[in-house]
């Protein structure tokens, strides 16, 4: 479960970061930024080991997201030639 929110998380912050890089800054997608960020440091604050844990944990979320999109679409396109 926290691996599908991670990168949920993730694929939300890597869209938003695409659409401000093609289209520029709005309020929509800097919105979109900051709640896929503030989500995925939710488990990390609510184990309240420190802030350099949940600085680290956070990152680790994040990553951890940003893996889970890249091996459901790997996965998706190795599905299509099998």
């Amino acid at each position: 479960m926290r691996r599908a929110f991670n990168s949920l998380c993730a694929a939300l912050f890597i869209g938003s970061a695409i659409y401000i890089m093609a289209m520029g800054f709005s309020t929509v997608a800097m919105a979109a930024m900051a709640i896929s960020v503030a989500g995925a440091a939710v488990l990390p604050v609510q184990s309240s080991e420190g802030v350099l844990e949940v600085i680290t944990g956070t990152v680790e979320a994040m990553i951890d997201g940003v893996v889970a999109v890249i091996e459901g679409i790997t996965s998706a396109i190795a599905s299509l030639f099998s």
